[in-house]
């Protein structure tokens, strides 16, 4: 996975030394803890009937019944070399995830462990609340432009399209195009940065982008 992605200031930030075995191994462990206690995220890979290889995968987290609260940043134990390396890290992240957090905390989806009886507020569709995170999509260099991207991104459609959720997705330049022809449009064009007494530059430049939900339509046939 990460060799698809290197370098990215934001994956070396949360992920670093990622073309490590070793690294890998302890970084993979934190993926698998992640979703023994998230209830939202899915994973989807897609793998090559040749050779059995996986060469795709990405990681959506769909939102329905709860919203997760939000946290810091975190890894298993050797993630990082020491706390600098962390505390920035968590910083990169905010940074990061900042209009996701925006979407989420506009809905009326209750946040896991907190009050779950609904208030004036809610909207009285369940739908109008589900949100689909695009969180990871990779594929790797060597069968990049074979259209495993593309099938990933048809499964969310089809996921977002069945249950009506409104799909977001932190977009790099590179991916920005398969993105916006699955109907994701541009909402902000950010850069990822630290702030405070982490290292301040600009790690990546993001486009944060939305794909609508789908609409139920009555057709009249004359």
């Amino acid at each position: 996975m990460f060799e698809a992605i290197h370098p990215n200031g934001f994956v070396d930030a949360c992920w670093p030394r990622n073309l490590a075995p070793e690294a890998q191994s302890v970084h993979a462990s934190g993926f698998i803890a992640h979703k023994g206690f998230d209830p939202t995220v899915q994973w989807v890979k897609v793998t090559d009937t040749g050779t059995g290889d996986i060469i795709g995968v990405s990681q959506w987290l769909i939102i329905k019944d709860e919203k997760p609260p939000e946290f810091d940043f975190d890894g298993p134990p050797g993630t990082w070399k020491d706390e600098k390396e962390r505390l920035y890290a968590q910083d990169i992240y905010r940074s990061f995830v900042r209009y996701r957090r925006d979407v989420l905390r506009s809905n009326n989806l209750p946040i896991v462990g907190k009050n779950r009886y609904m208030s004036p507020s809610f909207s009285t569709s369940e739908a109008d609340r589900y949100v689909i995170v695009l969180s990871i999509m990779t594929v790797h260099p060597n069968h990049q432009f074979r259209g495993a991207g593309t099938m990933m991104m048809k499964w969310g459609n089809d996921v977002a399209d069945e249950i009506k959720a409104l799909s977001v997705v932190e977009a790099t330049n590179a991916g920005r195009w398969l993105y916006e022809k699955m109907g994701y449009e541009t909402k902000h064009h950010f850069a990822v940065e630290a702030s405070g007494d982490s290292i301040t530059e600009v790690v990546q430049r993001l486009f944060f982008m939305v794909r609508p939900r789908a609409l139920d339509l009555d057709v009249d046939h004359v």
